[in-house]
């Protein structure tokens, strides 16, 4: 049996991002994982894992929003190639053409759907900590089947982060190669939906 510390938070959100990350820092070392994955919509956050990360062998993957939806800042690209983090912008992992149905046809609800209000229901971090850590398996920046950390939060910061055995979105279900959330690091108590 191993004992580790939680951290909850009482409110989702940004003001929990420096907690967030030294506590990913420790769970990550502690383990001796090689991989963290970080969602950054603007490079902010990703800077600030980057940091955090700088004096250890922990890569850093830094996972934008896909193209056009968020403007990733070019300076914080660049804080990001001198720390040596890699950079991973891709189509969420939850997307497909089947999303695009529920803008056509209100009475739609795709198994994406489904999927993505579940993982929501512990909180918005952890649906996108997966859909970051599948993406970055995707783009070939993490391995397939590697235990690795994962940081988001609820709209920008973080405020969660998770163990995840990593896996490509095809494989999702796999019972093999499918995702395991292994370790819950941080999690904000209550949550915000949209």
């Amino acid at each position: 049996m191993v004992k580790r510390e939680v951290h909850y938070f009482e409110e989702p959100g940004s003001q929990n991002t420096s907690e967030t990350i030294k506590a990913a820092k420790k769970a990550a070392l502690d383990l001796g994982l090689k991989y963290i994955v970080v969602a950054s919509g603007s490079g902010t956050t990703g800077v600030k894992a980057a940091e955090e990360f700088k004096d250890s062998k922990v890569k850093v993957v830094v996972v934008t929003e896909y193209a056009g939806l968020v403007e990733f800042g070019e300076k914080n690209r660049k804080k990001l190639e001198k720390l040596h983090a890699t950079v991973v912008t891709g189509m969420h992992a939850f997307l497909s053409p089947a999303e695009s149905l529920s803008k056509l046809h209100a009475n739609h609800c795709s198994e994406n759907t489904v999927i993505k209000d579940v993982l929501r229901r512990f909180s918005q971090g952890t649906k996108v900590a997966s859909e970051v850590a599948m993406m970055a398996t995707d783009a070939g920046a993490i391995p397939v089947g590697e235990d690795v950390v994962a940081i988001a939060g609820t709209g920008e910061g973080a405020d969660t982060a998770i163990i995840i055995k990593s896996c490509h979105a095809d494989s999702f279900f796999d019972k093999e190669k499918g995702i395991e959330f292994r370790e819950i690091i941080a999690l904000p108590r209550k949550k915000k939906f949209w």
